[in-house]
């Protein structure tokens, strides 16, 4: 537990020392910008301090060396981008191309490939083969993009990490998973201490502290790593498909929104209300509501996931009940999107009369 204490307690720190240094250098997020809903300039360093205090923690806690450096490298480059997207809104190609070369450093230098999704159809493991690292890098870009696009409401794109790693930790712990044990605790630490000036709370209405692009990309390459690390390593922590159930709720969200978009003929990454959280807030939920009901869910989606790997559930029985909760999960949204779309509708009828 020291390199959760450290994460919290250095992060905590660094958020204290770069919140008020935030406007000189350009890193606030200024209200009334697009979709926008924020009343104050608000300090965009949330992120730069978790990547900051997860270094600083695994230096002190001397967990630094059983991570791979590619962890590093790929880190420092997605955080570099992201905070230079912050301050002068790259392209998006330039982002990408960042995302791509630090998912290859993961795979060809790290050595952590998507070699197999697990017994997904029979007892047998089906094999990626020649597509394992194209896969892979795949699955690293959709993660990290999926965390950022959830990066719409206070607390959620930070809640929905710390649940993931949350059960990642639990899991290492249980199975005495040195590998992904420490650096997972690190950042508990970290993303705890971020959310202590993130999350809506009774005693405070609205965020003093934003993650930024450079911390909502950063933490969803972290999460790729671990994810990837504890189901494909030489010692793996649990089936691919626990993985799923993990990042259940980003990953759906941002499949559904993507494909409605392109349905549309229009750019995937075009930003819009279709996410979840903007269809429960546009159905009258509080912020603070919304938020917390999709972290809920995402928790209890990923306990699902757990007790699976716990109980020894068969791979193909974990996969096809995801499936059916994905589809679920599209229904409801359809039907969020209606209910919202009617709203809308009333609403224009009334001020036309």
């Amino acid at each position: 537990m020291i390199a959760a204490l450290l994460g919290f307690g250095l992060t905590l720190g660094l958020i204290r020392f770069l919140a008020p240094r935030a406007e000189r250098y350009g890193l606030i997020d200024h209200p009334g910008a697009g979709r926008k809903d924020h009343t104050d300039n608000t300090p965009t360093v949330g992120g730069l301090a978790i990547v900051a205090g997860l270094a600083l923690t695994a230096l002190l806690a001397q967990f630094a060396g059983q991570v791979h450096p590619a962890f590093w490298v790929g880190l420092l480059m997605i955080a570099l981008t992201g905070t230079a997207d912050d301050l002068f809104d790259l392209q998006p190609t330039i982002k990408f191309a960042a995302q791509i070369a630090a998912a290859l450093l993961m795979s060809y230098w790290g050595g952590l490939i998507l070699l197999s999704l697990g017994d997904l159809v029979s007892d047998k493991p089906l094999m990626l083969g020649r597509f394992a690292v194209p896969l892979t890098v795949f699955a690293v870009i959709g993660v990290v993009n999926a965390i950022n696009l959830c990066d719409g409401a206070d607390g959620l794109a930070g809640g929905l990490v710390f649940i993931a790693v949350f059960w990642i930790a639990l899991m290492s712990v249980v199975s005495a998973n040195s590998g992904t044990l420490a650096p997972s605790l690190g950042l508990l630490g970290c993303i705890a201490a971020f959310l202590a000036f993130n999350l809506r709370t009774r005693w405070r209405s609205r965020a003093t502290i934003f993650l930024g692009d450079a911390g909502s990309l950063s933490l969803g390459f972290v999460l790729a790593w671990l994810t990837v690390d504890a189901a494909q390593s030489r010692t793996p922590l649990f089936a691919p498909v626990t993985a799923i159930w993990l990042v259940a709720i980003p990953i759906s969200d941002t499949i559904v929104c993507m494909s409605r978009r392109l349905a549309k003929g229009q750019n995937p990454f075009r930003p819009d209300r279709t996410h979840l959280h903007h269809i429960l807030i546009d159905l009258g939920m509080p912020v603070g509501g919304a938020v917390a009901l999709i972290l809920l869910i995402a928790f209890a989606l990923a306990a699902a996931g757990a007790a699976g790997w716990a109980l020894r559930m068969p791979e193909y029985v974990m996969f096809y009940t995801a499936m059916a909760v994905f589809a679920l999960y599209i229904f409801l949204v359809q039907y969020g999107l209606r209910r919202v779309a009617a709203g809308r509708a009333t609403t224009a009828g009334v001020h036309k009369i």
